[in-house]
């Protein structure tokens, strides 16, 4: 009985996807009502960021990525991916963040992007190329992120490894 209970927990951890595979193929619907599919993150290099607005490590993690956009002036896509179900304080929090035009909040309260990504804690940061290849994932926020994502954004959009 209890193997069984754990076959789907083995089946979405051989799932998550590693730096140097495609990320997975999605469809979500966005804050703005909107449907936004992986695809349409073609061509563009990407941060997906899994994210809730009552995570205080996520509120640090975009303001850092935020601030590595404005001064880099690095063009690349921001899709914040919203974990959480309770959309008006999302609105509220979006509300009071001036995102980049063009970011994308797609809303994830059932966990199905979460488990497509393999994302286990937030927040989770994916970068992904232009070509829909994960070049850097970075679980969790701590010391170091804003080097390290300024680095591998330079070079992504630079066109660098």
């Amino acid at each position: 009985m209890i193997s069984l209970l754990l076959l789907p927990l083995l089946a979405a951890g051989a799932a998550r996807p590693h730096v140097g595979e495609p990320a997975p193929a999605f469809e979500a619907r966005t804050l703005a009502g909107k449907s936004v599919r992986g695809e349409s993150l073609r061509g563009q290099v990407t941060v997906v960021e899994f994210f809730a607005s009552w995570c205080t490590p996520c509120k640090e993690s975009l303001s850092e990525i935020l601030a590595i956009r404005e001064s880099t002036k690095a063009h690349f896509a921001l899709m914040l991916v919203a974990v959480e179900g309770d959309v008006p304080a999302l609105k509220d929090f979006v509300a009071g963040h001036a995102l980049p035009a063009g970011s994308v909040v797609a809303l994830d309260g059932e966990g199905v992007l979460a488990r497509a990504f393999g994302e286990d804690r937030l927040p989770t940061t994916f970068f992904v190329d232009a070509k829909m290849t994960i070049r850097h994932i970075n679980r969790g926020h701590g010391a170091g992120f804003r080097e390290r994502a300024t680095r591998w954004l330079s070079a992504m959009v630079g066109g660098g490894p």
